[in-house]
């Protein structure tokens, strides 16, 4: 009875669409940097900007965290997803930092079906996120099958690798 008497946050849900349609645009510009034939460089220039703004996203939402008495679910839950999604930004920049540190200049085998797998599954993360609102969520599924299709293809990949490149500097920047 009194629950409806105190307002609640509700800001949360458009940062939460926020920092997620950042990392969306992440998981596209990271899709197209290991689906050409030739890496494009800009690419690597526009993934930066979007992870810092993640981060500003996230320190945003844990600062009113720190201040709301009510929130609109579980305070540990709602840090908890910040630091996920936050992780996955991190994980973005890494992986297109590493195209860079290790000087690759061409498509590696697989990495267009890897991303593109990623980047699926930030779209389907996308719309859990959207739907945190409503509590009907039932992308986690999808993200989750998605994952058995990523680990099948990086398995092979691994494989053919490990059979195929002699060269070792070559087998650890492709790893």
């Amino acid at each position: 009875m009194f629950k409806n008497l105190i307002p609640k946050e509700e800001k949360y849900f458009e940062d939460f669409k926020e920092m997620i349609s950042y990392i969306e645009e992440m998981a596209m510009h990271t899709h197209k940097l290991f689906s050409m034939k030739e890496v494009d460089k800009d690419l690597l220039l526009k993934i930066k900007p979007l992870e810092k703004r993640c981060d500003e996203v996230s320190s945003k939402i844990i600062k009113r965290l720190n201040k709301t008495f009510i929130t609109p679910f579980d305070r540990e839950d709602i840090f908890l997803l910040i630091k996920k999604l936050d992780d996955i930004s991190d994980m973005l920049l890494a992986a297109s930092r590493r195209v860079d540190t290790f000087n690759v200049t061409k498509k590696i085998k697989y990495t267009d079906s890897l991303s593109s797998i990623v980047h699926q599954q930030i779209k389907e993360l996308g719309i859990a996120v959207n739907d945190l609102k409503t509590k009907h969520i039932n992308e986690c599924k999808a993200v989750k099958d998605l994952e058995g299709e990523a680990d099948k293809i990086y398995q092979q990949a691994m494989k053919e690798l490990f059979e195929e490149e002699k060269d070792a500097i070559a087998l650890i920047k492709k790893k």
